[in-house]
């Protein structure tokens, strides 16, 4: 009775564990889903929903990071596109569009602003990292190109 015990106290902390993790992600993701939804429907300026999103994609690629073992985190990031890919190809296509119109003077002023903000460094940062790790996957790579895109375009520079 004491070896069964033994056996399956690690067993069942293994096995809460285990689903604690999936519960966090699911609750990451939902948060996710909620904040694009909710921008992507938004009366919000195509500069303000931009930026919202990509706020969120640095918090998701920090989250995403935290997997080591990079098959949940494969997982992870396509439930994140699946998810949300209405959601971002319209704050995206907004985004276009609104700096399409821009003229020189507009570029140059959202240009100075977008280095100004507090997550530039963070996406900098996370960017490269988020590439290597997904190097093989080209669906992950085109969701950051495309994020990345929607804010650097006016740059003209690929930042990842």
């Amino acid at each position: 009775m004491k070896k069964l015990l033994l056996f399956s106290a690690p067993l069942c902390l293994l096995i809460s564990l285990s689903n604690c993790a999936s519960y966090k992600q699911n609750r990451w993701l939902s948060a996710h889903q909620k904040e694009l939804s909710r921008l992507a429907n938004s009366k919000l300026s195509a500069e303000q929903k931009l930026d919202g999103l990509v706020q969120d994609y640095v918090r998701f690629m920090t989250e995403d990071l935290k997997f080591i073992d990079p098959v949940k985190g494969v997982k992870f990031v396509k439930k994140y596109h699946d998810q949300n890919r209405a959601s971002l190809e319209m704050i995206l296509h907004e985004s276009e569009i609104w700096q399409g119109k821009l003229g020189t003077l507009d570029k140059i002023s959202l240009g100075v602003r977008t280095v100004q903000k507090p997550y530039i460094h963070n996406l900098i940062d996370l960017g490269p990292k988020f590439k290597r790790k997904y190097k093989q996957y080209a669906f992950a790579l085109e969701l950051a190109n495309k994020i990345a895109g929607g804010l650097f375009k006016l740059a003209g520079k690929d930042l990842f």
